[in-house]
Order: structure tokens, then C-alpha cells, then sequence
């Protein structure tokens, strides 16, 4: 689920105002209220976020890292030497630093990241852990074709890359969205390159809903810290003690955990002077988390043109760590 410009900290301001207005009112104009789930991360949201890696019904960091570790061998074995790593959604670096340990002197690394403040703290972290290693931190959506054309990527034809894409972030978009993503990372990887990517995979549903919904209510925390960076950046007046409440809930028939905020009354919220109104128990939705069998996360990587080369799991079938290349 991060060198920029100093007037950042000092307004306390995103430097996307208009399009984070736009979005924030367009979602929550919607029959069914949404907010971009791009947006949790913020300062504290990323904290927020590493706290939720380190809980023990959140699986997926941890789970991911173990197969990180135990395939890192395989993973540099395919790429060879000097591979260019680009991480877009790079957050916080943990997991990359076990894929750069892992991989034979990598050339450099291009984090892609929204979120300024962990963009910045994850380079200087690297810096320090990778001294060698070129790194070139980029601010930037990678949904955004604008934001992937920006990318300081070599017009070397025989550059290797490698894009990484861990976490399971690709589960945050809907099946025609993730073929979209993975065209993306098809983009960024080129021709020689490969896509490595997380994904979690289906299993026990109430496994599944703690994992969102912990039992210390960080995850709530997580969610609800949107509404507190609305408040702060765009001039609303959410209320944040009594106002909204956490849920989470597994769609069958779409195979995914549904985040939502749950409006406890009837209510009018004010952004940036515009009035939104709210009825009891009605829902912003906040955020998706498909979960796949390998043969869906299959069908889907090739709508990309992206194939499976290779495939890691943990021993229960909790996470799957793919490797994809064009044209297979």
C-alpha cells in the first residue's frame, strides 16, 4: 500500500490541491460515495500503514517477505547482472532492499511514489544501505500515463529492467483496472524486462475480513485518517470522533474485501464550501482488495500481454509472488 520541494512542508498543503478537490467531490457526488484510495497515504497514513504490516492478522507483509527471502536466489538468477529496478507505489522500501540484497549489482533504482514525505524518508534510507547504488527518487501517480512518460528511464535498448510491484496493491483495482496497471508495468518493464508482482490469494473469508479489520483498530484508524487529511488539505469539516466508522466486508460475488466508512447519522459535510450530504448508514467506499487463484491472475496478466514465467507461494497458499514478461 513517499525531494522534492520544500513548500510542501511548509503549507502543510498537497501540491495537487485542484486535482484532490476534484476527485474527493467527484467520489463523493456518486450514487455510491468513493474516495480514491490513492490518497490514504499522507504522512501519517503511511505510518498508519506500517503499523498495519506488523499486526498478526495482517498476513501479507509478512508473508510476501518470507517468499521474497526465500526465492531472492532464483529472482537474480533470471535477471543476471546491472538491472534497473523501478518500483512504482514504492512507500516506505522495506521489501526492495530484500530484492537489491538479492540481486547481482543492480544498476539503479527509480521509486515511484504519490506521497512526498515517504518518498523522500525511503531514498535517504537506500542511500544509506545502497551507497553504491544510483537511485533517482520520482514523485508521481503511476495510474497517471503523464506521471510514467516523466520517468528518467535510459533510451538504452539493452537496459534490463526490472518493474517490482509487491504488496498486493494490484488487488485495489477492478479485473478491467488491473489489466490497465499491468499494461503499465509492461510500459515501464520494455521490451527485455520483467514485472515482478504480488498478489493475494483466495482463502478462509474471516481470515480475510480480520486482516481489515484488526482487533487493536488500526486499520479503522487507517481508513478514518482520509478524512482526516480531506479535513486538513481541502477545508472540511468531517466529523472525526462520532461522525464515521470503520467496516469491512468480503464481496462474493466480485471476490474482494470491501473497505467502507459508515455515516452513524444523518449529516452535511462541508469541502472546501461545498455541502455533501449523508444519510444514516450510508457508506463511502474506500477502497477494494481482490483476492485471485492463479489461473485468474493468469487470465488477466495476459489481457496485458504479460505471461507468468515464474511463480512463488508460501506453504498455506496465503500469497503468490509472480514474475511476468511480454509477449508470452
Amino acid at each position: 500500500m513517499n525531494n522534492l520541494a520544500e513548500c510542501f512542508e511548509e503549507t502543510g498543503k498537497a501540491l495537487d490541491y485542484p486535482q484532490f478537490l476534484a476527485d474527493v467531490l467527484e467520489g463523493l457526488s456518486k450514487e455510491q460515495k468513493t474516495l480514491p484510495c490513492k490518497y490514504f497515504y499522507d504522512e501519517a497514513g503511511s505510518n498508519i500503514f506500517e503499523q498495519i504490516c506488523e499486526l498478526e492478522e495482517y498476513y501479507i507483509t509478512r508473508t510476501e517477505l518470507e517468499i521474497l527471502r526465500s526465492a531472492g536466489t532464483e529472482i537474480a538468477d533470471e535477471m543476471g547482472e546491472g538491472v534497473t529496478i523501478i518500483e512504482p507505489g514504492s512507500g516506505a522500501g522495506i521489501k526492495v532492499q530484500i530484492l537489491l540484497d538479492a540481486l547481482l549489482h543492480p544498476r539503479k533504482f527509480i521509486p515511484l511514489e504519490i506521497s512526498l514525505d515517504a518518498l523522500e524518508a525511503s531514498a535517504q534510507e537506500l542511500k544509506q544501505k545502497f551507497p553504491r547504488l544510483e537511485i533517482i527518487p520520482h514523485r508521481g501517480d503511476f495510474t497517471d500515463h503523464k506521471d510514467l512518460g516523466n520517468l528518467p528511464l535510459s533510451s538504452d535498448q539493452s537496459e534490463r529492467r526490472l518493474v517490482f510491484f509487491p504488496g498486493s496493491t494490484i488487488g485495489n483495482f477492478s479485473r478491467a483496472e488491473a489489466a490497465e496497471v499491468l499494461s503499465n508495468l509492461r510500459f515501464l518493464a520494455g521490451e527485455n524486462g520483467s514485472v515482478l508482482l504480488g498478489a493475494d490469494l483466495i482463502k478462509d473469508r474471516q481470515r480475510l475480513i480480520s486482516a481489515y479489520d484488526d482487533s487493536k483498530g488500526v486499520t479503522a484508524d487507517f481508513n478514518k485518517n482520509l478524512l482526516v487529511r480531506i479535513n486538513r488539505e481541502l477545508s472540511a469539516d468531517f466529523d472525526l470522533d462520532e461522525g464515521f466508522e470503520h467496516q469491512a466486508i468480503f464481496n462474493e460475488e466480485l471476490s474482494r474485501i470491501e473497505m467502507h466508512l459508515v455515516s452513524t447519522k444523518d449529516q452535511v459535510v462541508r469541502i472546501d464550501g461545498q455541502e455533501i450530504t449523508f444519510a444514516r448508514d450510508e457508506t463511502i467506499h474506500t477502497e477494494n482488495s481482490h483476492k485471485y487463484s492463479a489461473e485468474l491472475f493468469a487470465e488477466i496478466a495476459r489481457e496485458a500481454g504479460l505471461g507468468i514465467t515464474h511463480q512463488w507461494t508460501d506453504a498455506q497458499q496465503d500469497f503468490g509472488l509472480f514474475l511476468l514478461k511480454s509477449g508470452l
